[in-house]
């Protein structure tokens, strides 16, 4: 029996272009001082996989930073960024906004259903709640160790994916921004042509 988040991920994900799905969860704030740069250098790589779609919980920070640079980095074509926002809030002036639950909590739960792939950067207790819930569907984390924060704290448990190259998962707990976003391209990539 699907509870009321199964039933708004079905509903969302509806409305999603047929095509592989990562989801960016992490802070609203950066606390790393090289946070920012990652992200940015991460929302462009991952828009040169093709056909790629970024969904974002729609806040500042982490969500914002890779959404936007992936945004630009995808130029006027076809819609490939989503954000995830509870009902009533305001839509975001770029990508587009899908709203679910009716409040951050309810959000998240519907948010960590939506994507098979998960990147972590820095991250609290909400992003904790997400990745333990995309965790139990059995998505597969990817964490950047080096920022920190949740990210930092699951970064020595997490299992690297069988499809990823080791010198690229290691990248994430200690490389400069330029490697980081270099190898959670080289994952991602990895893991959407195995099928993982």
């Amino acid at each position: 029996m699907l509870n009321i988040f199964d039933e708004q991920t079905t509903s969302l994900t509806a409305r999603l272009p047929p095509a592989p799905r990562i989801a960016v969860i992490g802070s609203t704030s950066f606390w790393h001082p090289d946070s920012a740069v990652t992200c940015r250098l991460i929302g462009a790589l991952l828009a040169q996989i093709d056909r790629l779609i970024l969904l974002t919980g729609g806040v500042s920070g982490v969500g914002e930073s890779v959404g936007r640079s992936f945004f630009a980095a995808c130029g006027s074509g076809e819609q490939r960024t989503f954000h995830v926002l509870p009902a009533g809030c305001v839509p975001w002036d770029y990508g587009v906004t899908l709203f679910a639950g009716r409040n951050m909590e309810e959000r998240r739960e519907v948010l960590g259903r939506m994507a098979p792939i998960y990147l972590v950067i820095e991250g609290g207790p909400g992003t904790a709640h997400e990745h333990q819930v995309a965790s139990k569907r059995g998505a597969t984390i990817i964490p950047i160790g080096r920022t920190e924060g949740h990210a930092g704290a699951i970064y020595p448990h997490t299992a690297k994916p069988t499809a990823a190259a080791q010198s690229d998962w290691d990248a994430l707990g200690s490389a400069e921004p330029s490697e980081i976003s270099a190898a959670v391209a080289s994952i991602t990539r990895a893991i959407i042509a195995a099928g993982e």
